[in-house]
């Protein structure tokens, strides 16, 4: 499933209202968000929080089938519970989702580029039994 990590920094002072936002995602809000959420076809949207001595910041990840038509709508829907989510990450992040419209439809990653490093899990393989 196509995803994407965005992190977003928390505005000093914001941690308690940020901790709130999510509270009404998942109680007060949450019949709209969930309508949203199918409404652009997100599978999965997860939020962590991230404290350290530098600040604080949210985790975000989202999984779509067609991820950049997703992040399309949540940029520029304009549903209610939309706009009142891109509302509180102005407030709590200082970002305008907005105008990172442009960076909503994905493209190919460049084919010259150079890959520096990878690492991936190889399947086991099942050990040949004698006989």
């Amino acid at each position: 499933m196509p995803g994407i990590v965005l992190t977003f920094p928390i505005r000093a002072g914001k941690v308690e209202a940020w901790r709130r936002f999510c509270q009404k995602m998942s109680d007060s809000q949450w019949p709209a968000y969930e309508a949203s959420r199918q409404r652009m076809g997100i599978t999965r949207e997860k939020w962590a929080l991230v404290e350290n001595a530098f600040g604080a910041a949210a985790v975000i990840t989202l999984e779509a089938p067609d991820l950049g038509p997703a992040l399309g709508q949540i940029m520029t829907s304009a549903f209610p519970f939309d706009r009142w989510y891109r509302e509180q990450v102005q407030e709590l992040h200082g970002i305008n989702l907005a105008s990172y419209e442009q960076f909503s439809q994905l493209v190919p990653p460049p084919a010259d580029q150079k890959v520096c490093f990878e690492w991936a899990l190889e399947p086991a393989v099942p050990p040949v039994s004698p006989g």
